[in-house]
């Protein structure tokens, strides 16, 4: 509880409602370049209407305008192809998704007390190898996701294992859903801000961001299609207020798990930067 209660403290002092806010601003930039990448890549991946299973994967988290719009932006994609969109794709997508990371970096930085002493090529090309490995860790998800029971019945024949398995995967493959995004978060805090601390698989704040992004998200998407009326206040550009709000939870979710991981940590040695662990090393001796 105490944890908690400073986690809170610190998510006020932070100002982590408006980082959020910065936050949510890239992540609107990155997400039609990548979906650019993403639906000229699907056209080299043979597997049948990938792109109605992932638009119907993402009816069930968005809300009924944010869907719409995405939608409508990927159909403008399939219907106008232009030549090298996998090539220009790729740099925009990874471009503007490290622009977010880098300000999540700088989010971090402050939740843990220190400055950037990083030089920018070195900030930059971490923020680059995140996008990629959280970007890899995410889709991993979501093929297990939506193509887990056909995967379990392929694992099941090829082997020969009966019921058992496919009743052992069905939990299973949450299991690894789940882990997989844990990870995915827990490197992001790991690498992203500018300490030395020890690295860890599962971290508390890894768990408490994934927990109450899904919860925020579901509980959304439920208050917008049915109780909202964006499209009422703020007309034709509801839909993109919508999906804006969204990412701001988004955002705002990270930088509370990183707050909280930055509590757990300052609590112990590990926690803290190589200037601040010498000088403590040094007043113990003195001691």
């Amino acid at each position: 509880m105490e944890a908690a209660r400073r986690t809170y403290d610190k998510v006020l002092t932070d100002d982590c409602l408006g980082r959020a806010a910065q936050l949510a601003y890239y992540f609107l930039f990155a997400l039609f370049p990548f979906l650019l990448f993403l639906i000229t890549l699907l056209g080299y991946i043979p597997v049948p209407d990938l792109l109605d299973h992932i638009m119907s994967l993402l009816a069930h988290a968005l809300p009924r305008e944010a869907l719409t719009l995405v939608q409508d932006n990927v159909h403008s994609l399939v219907t106008q192809p232009r030549g090298g969109l996998l090539s220009f794709g790729i740099i925009a997508a990874l471009w503007t998704a490290a622009n977010a990371i880098t300000a999540i970096m700088a989010g971090l930085n402050r939740a843990y007390g220190v400055e950037e002493n990083r030089p920018w090529w070195k900030v930059r090309i971490t923020a680059l190898l995140l996008t990629v490995g959280f970007s890899l860790f995410v889709i991993a998800a979501t093929v297990l996701l939506i193509f887990g029971p056909q995967l379990g019945t392929w694992i099941a024949s090829s082997v020969g294992l009966g019921d058992v398995f496919a009743a052992v995967w069905t939990v299973g493959r949450w299991v690894i859903i789940l882990g997989c995004l844990i990870v995915a978060l827990a490197a992001l805090y790991y690498f992203a801000p500018d300490v030395q601390q020890q690295w860890r698989w599962i971290t508390p704040g890894s768990v408490c961001a994934l927990i109450g992004w899904i919860l925020a998200t579901l509980g959304f998407a439920y208050y917008v299609n049915n109780f909202g009326s964006y499209n009422v206040t703020y007309g034709s550009v509801g839909a993109v207020i919508v999906l804006l709000t969204w990412m701001y939870v988004t955002g705002f979710f990270l930088l509370v798990g990183g707050e909280l991981n930055s509590e757990i940590e300052h609590a112990t040695r590990s926690g803290k930067n190589t200037d601040e662990q010498t000088l403590s090393e040094s007043t113990d001796i003195e001691r």
